[in-house]
């Protein structure tokens, strides 16, 4: 009887292939997780500044309009509804520096709006109590992670 052998180079093959193939799996889906992260952060990158911007207009208008804080609100509401829906967010290994600067910002963000729900509270509206808040120093840190982030499309 006269065994038949299989080239071993053959099956060799298969397996570099097949290898080949898992890992370009990998690496597309590990861009596609980068992208989807760049785009949420980006996203709420510009609504953090969008609403940032409007806040700073409403404070201004609020010291002379009572009922323009119950908008200020509404926008701090808004602001901490999409710091904590990012908080959530899966950072990739190369957005993980620029996801926890952004979690640390939005806890900061978190605990002074609080402290200034509180403060209103207790004092009323003013333009003082406002300044001293210093959530428009805290957006401005937000909005500035934006270029690095826009860089990691890039990488």
């Amino acid at each position: 009887m006269i065994k038949i052998r299989k080239p071993s180079w053959m099956l060799t093959g298969l397996l570099a292939s097949s290898l080949f193939v898992i890992s370009a799996c990998s690496v597309v889906e590990q861009a596609n997780e980068s992208l989807n992260y760049v785009s949420g952060a980006t996203e709420y990158i510009e609504q953090v500044s969008s609403a940032g911007a409007e806040l700073q207009q409403l404070a201004s208008q609020a010291v002379n309009n009572a009922e323009v804080t119950t908008q200020i609100q509404e926008k701090i509401d808004h602001i901490q509804a999409e710091a904590s829906e990012f908080s959530q967010l899966n950072a990739p290994a190369i957005g993980e520096s620029i996801h926890e600067n952004l979690v640390g910002y939005n806890n900061q963000l978190t605990e002074v709006i609080n402290q200034w729900e509180t403060t209103i509270v207790e004092q009323g509206f003013t333009t003082e109590n406002w300044e001293k808040t210093g959530i428009p120093e805290l957006i401005s840190n937000i909005n500035s992670l934006s270029d690095p982030l826009s860089g990691l499309q890039n990488e």
